[in-house]
This record gives C-alpha cells, sequence and structure tokens, in this order.
C-alpha cells in the first residue's frame, strides 16, 4: 500500500513550506544552532504548526520554556 502524505489530502504538506521570518517575536533573540531531534517529535511539531497555523520555532520555543520553568540551571563555572 502506498505511503500517504499529508499533501494527498490537503493543497499542500507543511513539512514542505519553508521557514518564515518571525512576526510574533523579536529575531534578535533567536540563535540559528543545529540539533538531533527523535523523528517523532519533529511530526509533532510538524502537525501542530499546521493546525494552529503558527512558526515551529515558536512551538519548539514554548516547549523549552515549559521544560525549563521549574529547573535551576547552574552558571558555567568562572575560570581563573
Amino acid at each position: 500500500m502506498k505511503e500517504s502524505r499529508v499533501n494527498d489530502i490537503f493543497k499542500s504538506d507543511p513539512r514542505d513550506i519553508k521557514l518564515k521570518e518571525i512576526k510574533t517575536e523579536n529575531p534578535e533573540e533567536f540563535q540559528r544552532r543545529t540539533y538531533m531531534i527523535r523523528k517523532k517529535y519533529i511530526d509533532l511539531i510538524d502537525r501542530m504548526a499546521w493546525w494552529d497555523r503558527r512558526d515551529k520555532q515558536l512551538i519548539l520555543d514554548e516547549a523549552l520554556d515549559q521544560f525549563f520553568k521549574d529547573k535551576k540551571v547552574k552558571p558555567y563555572p568562572k575560570e581563573d
């Protein structure tokens, strides 16, 4: 059986949409980095962005805010 993609149902596949400029946040606050993310989380972020009509970057930002909300992260040690 052929694997179906979202664009088989809709006009476009949200995974094919390029990152748009962030309008709701200050772009200067963001820094481009490359991290490995599990495929299941990529799919969940893509689908949530599609249905909520939001940037993937902002969804990931909210998830990280929630994760670090109750955490106390130590600063790097000072070098002498």
